[in-house]
């Protein structure tokens, strides 16, 4: 993992030893891992479309609607042309957050945090509603592809506050 995720996710992820003194962790997120695998799931196709829920547990301080302990919905495009794959990965991401009635901001040209990114961009997709933590969704293209990631805990919120309005 520390290949595909890079120092950043190796400071958010829990790490420790089993009962017989083997080093496990708990996964901080899931792209990395698709990355790092990447040629085992293409498994001889030029290109493959996945979609995945992972339980993920990040080591960092609890925030409104950003929590230790969460789940990732996610999307992956391996094999194909990185930009290609983005902007596919962002018609899927605003699809489907569309085709739940909610408003949002989608900042195609967002500084991401994840080195795999390339140039360090990929894209955000907000949701006013949430105020100062308004980030439902985000993703990018990498050297494998391209995917992205949303939090079903920060997507719960931000249908419930639509509703409120």
């Amino acid at each position: 993992m520390q290949k595909a995720g890079g120092s950043e996710i190796i400071q958010q992820m829990w790490a420790f030893e089993d009962r017989k003194g083997r080093p496990c962790c708990l996964i901080p997120e899931a792209t990395a891992l698709f990355q790092e695998r990447c040629k085992e799931i293409l498994a001889g196709r030029a290109e493959r479309e996945l979609f995945y829920v992972a339980r993920c547990y990040r080591y960092e301080r609890p925030q409104a609607g950003r929590y230790r302990e969460f789940t990732q919905l996610g999307f992956e495009v391996l094999g194909c042309d990185p930009q290609r794959g983005l902007l596919r990965s962002q018609a899927i991401a605003t699809g489907f957050l569309g085709s739940l009635g909610l408003r949002y901001e989608l900042d195609a040209r967002a500084k991401r945090g994840l080195s795999y990114y390339l140039g360090g961009r990929g894209f955000e997709v907000r949701c006013t509603e949430l105020g100062a933590q308004q980030q439902v969704a985000g993703g990018g293209a990498y050297r494998e592809g391209a995917g992205f990631g949303i939090g079903a805990e920060r997507l719960q919120l931000a249908m419930a506050a639509q509703e409120l309005e």
